[in-house]
């Protein structure tokens, strides 16, 4: 008599070494509705990646006009986090999106995009952070070795709109040891004073990303002890 082997007779170990060649959703589409074994193994076993995670703030911080959009009041706007499929779109008409199909994380402002599983969106919005413009990170470096200069893009521009973003006052409020060279100083050189926000934009990012690395841990953590969610499925509405 002939035995045949199923995949599901496979033990728990052999199915993981195979989940290991398969991206995340490859797992999720083949596997979550299979059987709640392997449903199991999926959503348990799923991890994000963390060096993915970093990806997409990078490119969510460059996406839009940051230092023109967002304030600087309350120490900025309040964001939350949601892993779901794909790159998430700078805009309709013009998405610059090259990953349709990973496991990614979206940025949602307080008031804006809407998650539709109450339960998906109970634990994201436990986990909010701020974003101000300093989240901005186009950096820049001098070809010139000799000068090793740094600065980001869009310094010269917030020190521009004090008026509306009370930059000063921020500034004195949060970073009062750069405050002199960048508000009293004799030298007008506005190159110099871009360079004085370097150490600004390094802190304020180092904030941000600390924060949504230990915003997504949490909802990561929570979600996968949801019995229905698969991030790959996430649906919004405005």
């Amino acid at each position: 008599m002939v035995t045949i082997t199923r995949f599901d007779d496979l033990s728990p170990e052999l199915i993981l070494c195979i989940f290991d060649y398969l991206s995340p959703y490859d797992r999720y589409n083949s596997f979550f509705n299979c059987n709640y074994r392997l449903h199991e193994l999926v959503k348990k076993r799923t991890e994000f990646n963390r060096k993915e995670l970093n990806g997409d703030i990078l490119r969510f911080s460059t996406l839009h006009s940051w230092y023109k959009h967002l304030p600087l009041d309350n120490d900025g706007m309040l964001y939350f986090i949601v892993p779901t499929k794909g790159q998430q779109p700078r805009y309709s008409f013009d998405p610059c999106v090259t990953d349709a199909n990973g496991l990614h994380w979206w940025f949602i402002y307080e008031g804006g995009e809407y998650i539709l599983n109450e339960h998906v969106r109970a634990i994201v919005t436990r986990y909010p952070f701020r974003l101000n413009p300093f989240f901005y990170h186009n950096e820049h470096k001098s070809t010139d070795q000799s000068l090793n200069r740094r600065w980001f893009y869009g310094g010269s521009i917030i020190l521009g709109r004090d008026e509306r973003l009370h930059v000063r006052t921020w500034i004195s409020n949060n970073y009062p040891e750069h405050f002199d060279r960048i508000f009293n100083s004799s030298d007008s050189d506005l190159r110099r004073k871009e360079d004085s926000l370097v150490p600004i934009f390094d802190s304020e990012w180092l904030k941000a990303t600390t924060a949504i690395h230990k915003a997504a841990v949490q909802i990561w953590k929570y979600l996968k002890e949801l019995d229905d969610f698969n991030p790959f499925q996430t649906e919004f509405t405005q």
